[in-house]
């Protein structure tokens, strides 16, 4: 835990006349000094991070030579006959004080260097032994009132795993070399320094600006699953990074990224996916306790379109119910959750919370590419009045005079048979279609996916699975419209040349499995993945396609993951 406070508390004595020429010139020695040790500062920071970030010192350079700033100390030492020390001090805190009132985010954060600058020449004066680079224990989290920029480039990065400050902001410079350095920081976290202590746990999600003390349950789990999918990225596979996800015979086929936090979108585009295909919300409601605003809603999903445009970003609609609940909106009790209230199902039960979501797409959509998924789907019926909802919605930001992208795409998650069943019609109606491979698997077969016991009967490779697949792809390819993959299916590379077969050409993956299912699309082909799905397709049980998968199949990476 480390404090930077505004006020300077330096030594104040009255002087003489006589005495004001010898502070004077102790100040302009003190200035010389603080030059000298901001240009190796500067010099440093060019090697180890970069020029851009070595500029930061070269303005607080320029901050020594300024003829208000000088002036004004030398008055005030002179007029009010107080030593120097007193007199920068209160200089620096009047600076300081101006540049936090102005409005401008960019300089109201120069406050930070006029601090940083300060409190360097004040070292000097008072004989003050200027700090090396700190070191902290390995895989420790620094909390502190606020970093300045100085200090900010001293923090050894070999062993400090992330920053936490109370004040501050994205233009900071200290913001600016923290990323530059490659450590995760939430600035301007509220008490942080009152509400976090030495030991505690923490989990810093740099990107939502969220931090996470004593994280538990869901959370924690969700984190431990982002952290191995960016060591996946960092460790494997990046030869195939920048290159295009094509098959051998020349076939292009989309790789898109399954994300649930703002965290994931940094995965996917360091992983160069295509664009989000599958933009879980739930999290975002999951880690508050109380419903989002609209406003909160648009914050969150445009931060994530921000960061991946041009590419589209497809935003799922809340899917709560069955197994994910909502502490702040609770859900009757229901025998068979999986079998209840959940979906669209809900939120057309519960058109305030569904219009509040809408509202804060669309007001994204006005600059940045989106599109809104319908999730759990069971019917045509559904589809429809979904829309009709979507296009009230619509009106109402209209007459507010919102701008936001008239021809937005809409799409429909098929992971209900009934759903499969009518994929035509339904396909018909929307953009596009999404299949979610784990629900869909589960409701065919009646096998709980979470349930140890239901293991052997939840097969990938059910007869019924594949031609179930086979005829949602068929159907929306009839009516002009894609059907993308984006369940565990499609993140698994022993099902990719079977579903490239079936007709498949988008996938939506987690993250750490972007690289290498890019890997087993550039080892394929087209014409013999149709030829293994084809044969496949004819079969009639489990072990049989299993049989044909190993005898046929040209990806060498099977490993045997399909049980």
């Amino acid at each position: 835990m480390v404090s930077d406070e505004d006020h300077l508390a330096v030594p104040r004595r009255a002087i003489t006349e006589a005495e004001v020429e010898v502070e004077l010139a102790k100040f302009a020695l003190a200035l010389g000094v603080a030059e000298q040790t901001l240009a190796a500062l500067q010099k440093e920071v060019l090697e180890r991070i970069g020029k851009r970030e070595a500029d930061i010192f070269e303005a607080q350079k320029l901050m020594l030579r300024d003829p208000s700033f000088l002036s004004k100390v030398s008055s005030r030492c002179a007029s009010e006959r107080i030593n120097v020390e007193a007199a920068l001090a209160d200089v620096i805190e009047s600076f300081v004080r101006m540049f936090q009132e102005i409005d401008d985010d960019y300089v109201r954060h120069r406050a930070g260097d006029v601090l940083d600058v300060g409190r360097r020449v004040l070292g000097i004066l008072l004989k003050q032994t200027l700090p090396g680079p700190w070191i902290f224990p390995e895989g420790k989290i620094l909390v502190a009132s606020e970093l300045l920029a100085s200090t900010t480039a001293r923090l050894d990065l070999k062993t400090i795993r992330a920053v936490v400050t109370e004040r501050g902001g994205k233009t900071s410079h200290a913001s600016i070399l923290t990323r530059s350095l490659g450590i995760p920081a939430v600035i301007a976290a509220k008490d942080a320094t009152k509400r976090i202590r030495t030991g505690d746990a923490l989990i810093v999600d740099g990107l939502a600006g969220t931090v996470f003390v004593n994280p538990k349950g869901p959370v924690l789990k969700e984190y431990t699953k982002l952290e191995a999918e960016f060591r996946a990225y960092q460790n494997a596979l990046t030869d195939f990074v920048d290159l295009p996800a094509i098959t051998q015979d020349g076939v292009t086929v989309r790789l898109c990224a399954n994300i649930g936090k703002l965290a994931d979108a940094e995965a996917a585009f360091l992983c160069r996916a295509e664009g989000i295909g599958l933009y879980r919300t739930e999290f975002g409601f999951l880690i508050r306790d109380h419903y989002p605003t609209s406003d909160e809603q648009f914050q969150i999903y445009e931060t994530v379109a921000a960061r991946m445009h041009p590419r589209e970003v497809v935003i799922r609609l809340l899917d709560v119910g069955s197994d994910k609940t909502l502490p702040y909106f609770p859900l009757a009790q229901e025998p068979n959750p999986s079998l209840g209230l959940r979906g669209m199902r809900l939120l057309l039960k519960h058109q305030e919370l569904l219009k509040s979501q809408l509202a804060a797409i669309l007001r994204v959509s006005a600059k940045h590419p989106v599109a809104v998924l319908f999730p759990t789907i069971t019917s045509l019926e559904e589809v429809l009045e979904s829309k009709k909802v979507f296009e009230q919605v619509k009106s109402a930001l209209k007459l507010e005079g919102q701008p936001f992208n008239l021809d937005i795409r809409v799409g429909a998650m098929i992971e209900i048979p009934s759903a499969a069943m009518m994929a035509k019609q339904i396909a018909h109606e929307v953009d596009f279609l999404s299949i979610g491979t784990n629900d869909l698997i589960q409701y065919l077969l009646a096998a709980d996916r979470a349930s140890p016991e239901m293991t052997a009967y939840y097969e990938p490779l059910h007869p019924a699975v594949l031609q179930t697949l086979k005829w949602v792809i068929a159907a929306a390819h009839t009516e002009g419209k894609d059907a993308a993959i984006c369940g565990e299916m499609a993140g698994n590379m022993a099902y990719t040349e079977l579903l490239l077969g079936m007709g498949a050409r988008n996938f939506s993956v987690t993250p750490g499995e972007i690289l290498e299912i890019k890997r087993a699309v550039r080892s394929l082909s087209v014409r013999n993945a149709e030829l293994l799905a084809a044969k496949a397709l004819g079969m009639g049980t489990v072990q049989e396609i299993k049989h044909c998968l190993k005898q046929m199949g040209t990806q060498l990476a099977w490993i045997g993951a399909a049980k």
